[in-house]
């Protein structure tokens, strides 16, 4: 989702260093944000093993093919490198859900509304009944008996949640209910994102907890965490328990922990990583994204801001790492650690819009350039 726009007479707090020496005090910050995060920068760390394979497999399961096979590309091999120990058959349940995700958060965005013959009228009614379609077909048809199905977009997600092209259904309830609220959220915050643009709302410095309701609202963050952080516990044998609610007591008192770590996490790191991209192109970026959006709202400049963030990362980590190591399970550490590795890895090796690989990254040493 795109950032909403902040609104202050404290005066302007964006980025106020020169062209060259502000891009060095970034890329340090960024080299050093890696180092902190354990990032390992070699070859094998960041390798993509089974990208087309996945690929094959979610264009086999697509019911609309309008994404650009690049996107597709992209969130398959995000399924990939963030779940490298999981089975090949959850990785592509993964990246459907994710292709299938970014297609949503497209179709919603105001310019692609703007565009259509309706102004986006329709789209906007499909979001209005897309939890009583998925929840009560039957109901959704008495209610409206005449208007037929939704967009093919919206229905592919509701085949996704209904049956076995997610992972918890219908062995894990629980964990289907999960997956089920978290995308819910994801549509409210991608109507809450419209409502916004077209109005032109700014968020007020006396707003200081706006962005990241709307921020943890957009990200679709539990749904992610729990495709990674479930997959590998799910299997019998994993850690050493024969009986179902053993497993369960398992789960939740050693793993489960981590989630609310792991759920900031992947917001945090999206927002850090997406931050070089976007403050790079115009020398003062404030308003223009999340960090600045804090940055306004606490009178500190973008890059404090994004100091902060990155500090609270790096704490989150640690503490997911910590929880990991308490359960005794080596395959829950090296899932926790990979999701990070992963995560960091697909921003910088993956997708070059992010542009952080124009940093001075070499491999296996990390290296700081000169303040």
């Amino acid at each position: 989702m795109k950032p909403i726009m902040v609104s202050s007479d404290s005066g302007d707090n964006g980025v106020v260093v020169s062209g060259d020496n502000y891009l060095r005090k970034l890329r340090n910050r960024y080299l050093k944000f890696l180092e902190d995060m354990s990032f390992k920068n070699t070859k094998e760390d960041a390798s993509y093993e089974q990208v087309d394979e996945i690929y094959d497999a979610v264009c086999s399961l697509r019911q609309v093919q309008s994404l650009p096979a690049e996107v597709i590309r992209a969130c398959c091999a995000y399924a990939d490198v963030v779940s490298r120990y999981d089975t090949f058959e959850n990785k592509v349940k993964n990246a459907h859900f994710t292709a299938v995700a970014v297609e949503i958060d497209n179709l919603l965005s105001s310019a692609t509304m703007r565009s259509m013959p309706d102004d986006g009228a329709r789209m906007k009614e499909d979001c209005e009944l897309f939890h009583i379609k998925l929840v009560n077909p039957e109901l959704y048809k008495k209610l409206h008996p005449t208007r037929g199905p939704l967009h093919p977009v919206f229905e592919e997600m509701i085949a996704i949640l209904q049956t076995d092209l997610n992972p918890f259904f219908p062995t894990h309830p629980r964990h289907h209910k999960t997956l089920i609220a978290a995308v819910l959220q994801y549509i409210e915050a991608c109507q809450l994102e419209n409502d916004y643009t077209d109005s032109s709302f700014e968020v007020q410095v006396d707003m200081p907890r706006f962005p990241l309701f709307l921020r943890e609202k957009s990200g679709l963050s539990e749904g992610f965490i729990l495709f990674i952080v479930t997959a590998p516990h799910l299997v019998p044998g994993n850690y050493a328990s024969e009986d179902v609610s053993s497993d369960r007591t398992f789960f939740y008192n050693k793993v489960y922990p981590m989630f609310p770590e792991m759920f900031a996490a992947s917001g945090h790191i999206n927002d850090i990583m997406s931050f070089y991209k976007e403050c790079e192109e115009e020398e003062d970026v404030s308003g223009t994204n999340y960090i600045s959006s804090v940055a306004k709202i606490k009178n500190i400049t973008a890059l404090e801001a994004l100091d902060d963030l990155m500090k609270q990362a790096v704490e989150i980590r640690k503490n997911s790492m910590a929880i990991a190591e308490r359960s005794g399970s080596m395959e829950v550490q090296r899932t926790v650690a990979q999701y990070f590795q992963g995560l960091i890895s697909w921003h910088i090796s993956w997708e070059r819009r992010y542009r952080l690989g124009e940093m001075p990254l070499v491999y296996g040493n990390m290296q700081l350039a000169n303040l």
